[in-house]
């Protein structure tokens, strides 16, 4: 016969869900640390923190206990005027910060377009492939330089490398078929 397992810690028995929310559940009710702060200040009970977060020594427990909030305090607190001021000046917060992040990552995106579109790869055949493509590997390098000096996402990034590459090869291909294109005529000239 198995012996009898341990009580449940009070953090995995679902009875606290009951008549408390931790700050974790106000979050997703639409609350911010602000908000909790300014109508919130003292919680209502607290329970013993589990987690654990891994140190250079090894897992340590969070010292910090789980702050607790009534359940019928905050549905109250949520029906008052006080309530909507401050979620309506949180909302405003979060579309202005949606809007700033949009224009950044539009600044960003016209940034490697502008280094993209100024990228013209001078290729000279007769140093060979080689040369050429060191060449190339520089402006890379200066290009992911710039790009990480400005913070540009990985994902951008990523898009915008094969396309540097493809003008590169471009220029390289032009320039083998305009060599290749002149022997063939000097040659027709000679054997004429």
């Amino acid at each position: 016969m198995p012996p009898e397992s341990p009580e449940k810690p009070f953090f995995r028995d679902s009875s606290y869900q009951d008549a408390y929310f931790t700050t974790h559940d106000l979050k997703t009710r639409g609350w911010t640390l602000t908000m909790i702060q300014k109508l919130l200040p003292d919680h209502d009970a607290e329970k013993e923190n589990y987690m654990r977060y891994q140190g250079r020594y090894g897992s340590r427990q969070i010292q910090h206990p789980v702050k607790l909030y009534d359940q019928d305090r905050i549905k109250q607190l949520e029906d008052s005027e006080d309530f909507f001021v401050l979620y309506e000046k949180a909302q405003k917060a979060l579309l202005r910060g949606a809007k700033r992040r949009e224009t950044v990552l539009e600044q960003k995106r016209q940034l490697i377009e502008m280094t993209l579109d100024s990228y013209h790869p001078e290729i000279h055949i007769e140093l060979g492939w080689h040369l050429n493509l060191r060449q190339y590997k520089e402006t890379l390098r200066s290009c992911l330089l710039l790009w990480q000096q400005a913070h540009i996402p990985s994902d951008m990034v990523e898009e915008a490398v094969p396309l540097l590459k493809a003008k590169f090869l471009e220029a390289y291909q032009q320039s083998k078929e305009k060599r290749t294109g002149k022997r063939k005529k000097n040659h027709l000239v000679r054997s004429a």
